[in-house]
Order: structure tokens, then sequence, then C-alpha cells
């Protein structure tokens, strides 16, 4: 086939014989294995392209870049495919229904499913095709790719494996009750809770000397025949597949946090540092480079890409870790695409897909998430979105011709430019199932819902969908909220600048700013309060998933680690950081001191106007909680023993010590009135000029979830809210005054303010009076909103989606 590939060539070339060549070379398309056919099919485009025939050069060019495996090439040919044709391009291609909801999805070339009831298929040629093998009901299918399947008995007391080829010859193995379990080509491993065991698909089984059952086995990750496992002790283990014995090992200070083997590399996260390791030399690294927090790690182009919780994603030089190229977007997965591409995945469902150097090629939106890696074949690209339907997307798009979805949203916008609301429905619709989530199509569609007053749920319903699906695009995102604002009568509505991974922001404030923590970037945050427009951000330090944060109108305290940082609001600074002997727990916050609780039971008062510890001491042996009243320090640890300090010097007032006899998980004082939350569902509440201690309980219902002390018309009230969503009032003395069920709210904490107390119900913001347990005010939030934070006399929430909303009072 070369040497007949080479005599078409020449015939074309030299001699001008162009019938000729044309005949051999659809010869090698038809009987020339996939690179034979990858080379007459570009050819035939060639000839055709130099003699004009751009319908036959467009059909040759899209043949051949259907086979081609070469990054340069692909992009050549999509060029010639846009030049020789101008129809828009139809990203989605077809969609796939499913007969049976998806039990797990096998990730990897063949794009293996296995159902609910049992069948298992794989996706090939835009259909789901049923192959032979079949688990039968209660069996646990552990893995399965092109060549068989893992699995275990109902009574998961046996091993088998089955091949695809011949169902009927089960090799069988006893091993009972995995835990975890991969396969490479040759051979599994099997980690129960006695051991490992190496298996290959005959029948032999090696056990293994040494015990990994604390150990997380890397999935689908090998390296030179060896297993990985991630161990407690920061290193990672290599075991040999052939003699179940540990190879080698490579040994960090901090956790591992992800793995990742190309070819005969291995690439770890561990800290804040991305290390790349050779066989060669598993003591000292290749190279290590600081990073972020990364969410997802693997290879691209031959090169090695990542993506932090910020949306950063950074292209590195996989032997020496030179960064090629880096952006920032609003993805929360990244996964290859096309031959060269890369698609930066949002939780919202719009993919921005790039180049081999990150620069963008084209955007679309799926209006929702992909539930797991898309897999690409030949003709299309298959992204499996939930347990009823497959997209199938054209596997050659490399953006050098316009969306037809896109197309058709600029007609749609034309005609709502020129008032033709009567012909823009059917586009609209049209538009939304040639993307699901096209934008402006979306908001185009609340528009006009708007325009024509229909039902308050429908339009709630649209303007949700208008932006959420907006997010992706900041150009229609603005577009879409300055309408929106108004329909719900906001001051602003405006993105927010936070990872992904934040879905609920929490927001502070003082003066003219608003603030937010984000803890995946850690970075604090600051937002013009009149505006919505963020002013800047600062580099916090690393804080965790779940920082300790307190604040009044002067201060920030955050916990990072065993250090806490003050912002001083006023001096637009954060102060020195402070150490702490222990992990923080909670901060109080009290006039001119902070007092830090640590899990390990020391209290520290700290000075904001010196940035000191005043005093330090160790009270308890395990977290507590702190509340000042007047001078005097109460605390109580989660056991119930309460302990009373001298605010001066830390020392005890008196040793008698008073204790309820269950857990608490709160405690709130005002006054002379100290509340403190169990985990028995009972308030307890102590007036604290008695001088026997005799608290009053009250028994909830269901569990508590935020309470709060509060001065009502000169009067103590505790205002609490529980898990069911309902809202309660009581006095000082367990007298129930109202009570208000909510819904949907999403911490269930109401923001006191001018006798009223604020919640997030859902897709509104309501005020309820604390005189009498009404609803006094609402304001509409459709899509969603957070817990409300007022400042100058004006409502904040940040929804799910990153939209910070501000309501005047």
């Amino acid at each position: 086939m070369a040497s007949q590939l080479q005599e078409a060539i020449y015939l074309f070339e030299m001699k001008g014989d162009v019938d000729d060549a044309i005949r051999l070379l659809e010869k090698i398309s038809r009987q020339g294995d996939a690179d034979d056919k990858e080379f007459a099919f570009f050819y035939l485009g060639k000839i055709y392209d130099l003699g004009s025939n751009k319908a036959q050069a467009n059909h040759f060019y899209s043949r051949s870049q259907a086979f081609t495996q070469n990054t340069s090439k692909s992009y050549w040919l999509a060029q010639r495919d846009a030049a020789t044709s101008f129809a828009p391009e139809r990203l989605l291609q077809k969609t796939i229904p499913l007969r049976s909801p998806i039990r797990k999805f096998f990730d990897g070339k063949n794009a293996n499913i296995l159902f609910e009831n049992g069948h298992i298929a794989k996706i090939e040629s835009g259909m789901i095709i049923e192959i032979a093998s079949k688990l039968n009901e209660n069996e646990h299918l552990l893995q399965i790719n092109a060549d068989g399947m893992w699995f275990q008995n109902p009574t998961r007391d046996s091993l088998f494996y089955k091949p695809h080829n011949a169902p009927n010859q089960e090799v069988s193995f006893e091993v009972k009750n995995i835990s975890q379990f991969t396969a490479t080509s040759n051979n599994a491993i099997a980690i129960t809770d006695k051991g490992f065991s190496i298996i290959d698909r005959k029948g032999s089984i090696v056990k293994g000397n040494t015990d990994y059952a604390s150990c997380q086995l890397i999935n689908d990750q090998f390296i030179n025949d060896n297993f990985i496992f991630n161990c407690p002790d920061n290193a990672l283990h290599f075991v040999s597949a052939s003699t179940a014995t540990e190879t080698f090992t490579i040994a960090l200070y901090d956790i591992i946090q992800k793995v990742f083997v190309f070819k005969n590399l291995i690439y770890l996260v561990s800290g804040n540092e991305l290390f790349c390791y050779s066989l060669q030399n598993t003591k000292n690294p290749l190279w290590k480079v600081a990073i972020g927090n990364i969410e997802s790690l693997q290879n691209f182009e031959n090169n090695i890409v990542t993506l932090e919780a910020s949306g950063k994603i950074t292209l590195y030089n996989r032997t020496t870790g030179a960064i090629l190229s880096s952006v920032r977007a609003n993805a929360s997965n990244i996964y290859t695409l096309a031959q060269g591409t890369l698609g930066l995945f949002s939780n919202e469902g719009s993919v921005i897909t790039v180049d081999t150097l990150l620069r963008p090629l084209w955007g679309f939106n799926f209006a929702k998430a992909p539930m797991t890696q898309p897999v690409a074949k030949r003709r299309f690209i298959y992204v499996p979105f939930d347990n009823k339907k497959i997209y199938a997307i054209d596997a050659h798009y490399y953006g050098q011709r316009p969306l037809f979805s896109s197309k058709l949203a600029s007609q749609a916008v034309h005609l709502a430019k020129r008032n033709r609301w009567d012909n823009i429905s059917p586009i609209l619709d049209s538009i939304i199932k040639n993307e699901p989530g096209n934008a402006e199509a979306h908001f185009l569609k609340a528009f006009n819902l708007e325009r024509k007053k229909s039902s308050e749920k429908d339009r709630q319903k649209a303007w949700a969908e208008a932006v959420r699906l907006s997010t992706g695009s900041p150009q229609i995102a603005r577009i879409v909220l300055k309408y929106y604002r108004k329909v719900i009568g906001a001051t602003f509505a405006s993105q927010l600048s936070v990872s992904p991974k934040t879905l609920y922001p929490q927001l502070l404030g003082s003066k003219k700013n608003i603030y937010t923590v984000d803890p995946a970037t850690e970075q604090l945050i600051c937002i013009n309060a009149e505006t919505g427009e963020q002013r800047w951000s600062k580099y916090i330090g690393k804080i965790g998933n779940a920082p300790v944060i307190q604040s009044d109108e002067n201060s920030i305290v955050i916990s990072t680690g065993y250090q806490m940082n003050i912002y001083d609001m006023n001096k637009d600074s954060f102060n020195k950081p402070l150490q702490l002997p222990g992990k923080a727990f909670n901060f109080t916050i009290s006039g001119d001191y902070i007092y830090a609780a640590t899990w390990n039971g020391f209290l520290l008062k700290i000075s904001r106007n010196t940035n000191s510890i005043v005093w330090s001491r160790k009270v308890y042996s395990m977290p507590f909680h702190v509340v000042k009243l007047n001078r005097t320090l109460q605390l109580c640890n989660l056991d119930g023993e309460l302990t009373r300090l001298n605010d001066d010097n830390g020392l005890t007032i008196d040793n008698t010590t008073n204790k309820i006899q269950v857990n608490i998980t709160a405690m709130e004082g005002i006054d002379s009135t100290l509340v403190l939350v169990s985990s028995t569902n009972k308030l307890f509440l102590q007036n604290t000029k008695r001088k026997e201690f005799s608290p009053i309980q009250v028994l909830m219902e269901y569990p508590i979830i935020s309470m709060q002390v509060l001065r009502d018309q000169n009067e103590d009230k505790i205002i609490i809210s529980l898990a069911d969503q309902s809202i309660l009032l009581y006095s000082n003395i367990g007298t129930p005054l109202w009570k208000f069920q909510g819904k949907k709210s999403i911490f269930s904490k109401p923001f006191i303010y001018d006798g009223k107390a604020w919640i997030d119900q859902g897709s509104e913001l309501i005020a309820i009076s604390i005189k009498t347990g009404k609803i006094v005010k609402t304001f509409n939030t459709p899509g969603g909103a957070g817990t409300p934070f007022i400042l100058n006399h004006t409502l904040f929430t940040a929804s799910p989606k990153h939209v910070l909303y501000a309501f005047p009072l």
C-alpha cells in the first residue's frame, strides 16, 4: 500500500495524471489500513481542492480527519474543511436516549456502561451496543475493558474474570471482601482487610505479605509494571505486578493529594507543590513548582496540564516543569475533546475549548456539567450528562466554522431589536434544541415572558436559567444582569469573582466595602458596596476548606492552620500573623480584644490595638465556647463543663465547676442571659445574676441549626432555627413567642436588623418581624440566594451561582 500511495502521488504531482491518481487513491482508501486510508483521503482532498471541486474536497478532508492522529494535520484539515464548506456547524450531532439508568460509567476509550438492569454496553457509531457479557442480579462489577470484565458474586466471597469473546469461560478466584481493585491489560490487584493479591486472567494468585489496607490504591495508574499505593506515611509505594513485592517508594513531607503517571514519569501534588519524578531517581525530583489547590492533573499533547480550584489552568513542559501557558476560566473540570483540544467545563454546563497553548477556539453550553469524562471516538465525542441521555458531538470541530446555534441566536437578537417578538419563539426553540444552554436564547425567552407578563413562576424559572447559563460568558452576563436587576428591583446584580468550588460565598463588611473569603483560592476579596465591583483580592495563606472566620465593623479574623490572620478594615491591611498553640476552634470579638479558643483547649486574649497576645492559658483538653459577659469570660467545653475566668488575667474566678450532662454545640450570651445548645435538641437558659446554677431547659422537636441572642423592646430574646427549617423566638425564661415555618434556606441562620429577621428562602429573601413572626418584606431572587447581609441600609446576598445582589431597604 505504501508503494501504491507513492505511485499515486507521483502520477498526480509529476505526470499530471489526475484520473489514474484518483483511481489508485480510491483503491487504497478501500483496502488499506487506518494510516493508508488517512493519506489516501488526504491526497484525494488536495486533488479536488486544487481542481476547485469544493464539495468533493470537503468530503475527503473530513474523511482524512476522522483517521489522523496528528494534531498539526488535524488543525490544517479543519481549516481546509471550513474553506471548502460555508455551512454552519451543528456541534450537537445527536442525543442518545437510555432505556435504563446508568449504574456505573467506566471511563476509557471503550466507554463501557453498566446499567441498572444489569446489561453492559459500549458506545459505538452513535449507538448503545450491548456486549456479550451480562451481569447477573446482585453481582458486583469491579472493572471492565475491551477484553473482558472482573466481578464478584452476590456474597462477595469469590472473584471472577469473564472475557467478552468467550462469555461462558469464567475464571474464578477465592478472594473475599475486596475493598479496592484495579486491573491492567494482564494483571489485577485486589485489596482485602487481610492483605492483597496479584491475579492474572488465567487463574494464578500471588499473595503479598505487606499490609496496604490503610493505603489508597491509585486506580488505572501503573508504571513499569508496578501498581501504586498512596499511604498515610506520606509516601507512594510501588508494588510489582509479577512478584507482589514492593520495588521502591517516593516519600514526601506532606500528604500526597494527587498522583498521575505519564509514560515513564510520575507527577505528584503535595503541600503547595507539583513534583515530577523519574524511575531513574526516586529520591530527588526532576523538578518541582509552586501551585494552588489542584483539582485535576493530566496530560495534554505530551505536556502536563493542571486545573486549580480557582479556575486557573496551567500547561507545563512535562520534562522541565517550565510553564508554557496559563489561563483562568470558570472551570470545574477539564477534559480532552478533539485531537489537540482541551475542554474547560463549568458547573453550569458551559465549555470553552482551547488549543495546544490554551488559546480559546470555541464555546458551547450543554446546560449541565457532564457526569463523567467525555469519550472521543472517530466520528463523535460522547458526553454523558445524566441517567437519561448521552450527547454525541462532532469529534472534529475546531471553531473554524460558525455554530448553527450561534447563527440562529444572532437572528433572534436582530428580531428582538426590531421588536418582532412573534417570530422569535420558534427560533428560540430551535436554538435550545441545537445548544441546550445557549445563554442568549434563554435570556430572550425570559425577557419575552416578562414582556408578556406571564405567570410569576414561569418568569422566575426562565430568569433563573438565563442568569445561571450566562455565568460562563462575562459579556452576556453583563447584559442579562443589567435587565434582571431591574426586574427584581435590585440596586445592582454583579458577578462575584470567586472559585467554582465556593458554592455559597459568605459576606462580611464595614463602611463602603463588602468582603468575602474564598477558601479555594485562599484570598480575601474586597467589593465596592455601592457598585458591586471588586476592589482587590489579597492572599491569606493556606486556610483549608473550613476556615474559622469571625468579624465585626473593624476586623476580620481568619484561621490558617496554627496561626490567625487579623485584617484591619480601618488600615486596609493584614496585621502580622499570630501563632496559636493549637488549631483555632472559634474566635470571639469584644471591644478592643479578640479571644481565640483552640481545639486542644487553649484560650488566648489578643489586643487589636497592639496585635499582641495579652495572656494565654490552657483551660480544657478539648474545644470550648467563649462568651464575654461584662468583665467575666464564661466558658463551656463540648462535654458541658462550665468555667468562669477573669477577663483581666485569665484566672479562674471560683473553683466551683458547673456541668450540664450533655454535649454542648453552641453558646451565646447577652446582658445577664447565657444560652447553651445541646446535642439532645435542648436549650439551657441561665440567668447569670443568680448564684445557684439552675438553667431552664427547653426541648425542641428537631435538631437546632442556629441560635442567636438579641435585645428587643428592652428584653433579652433568643431566636433559633431548627432542622425542619422552622424559626422560633423565645423569651429569656423560655417562653415561646412565635414560630415561623421556613423553607429552602441554605444555612438557616437569620440576619437580625432593625426589628426584623432576614433569611433566604430558596428563590426569595424575606424579612420576619421580631414582634409578630410574620413576613413583612420580600425580595425575589430567582435561581437562589445565600445568607443575607445588611450594610448601610442595603441588603446583600450572594447566590450559589456567584451573583451578588444588593437591595435597598
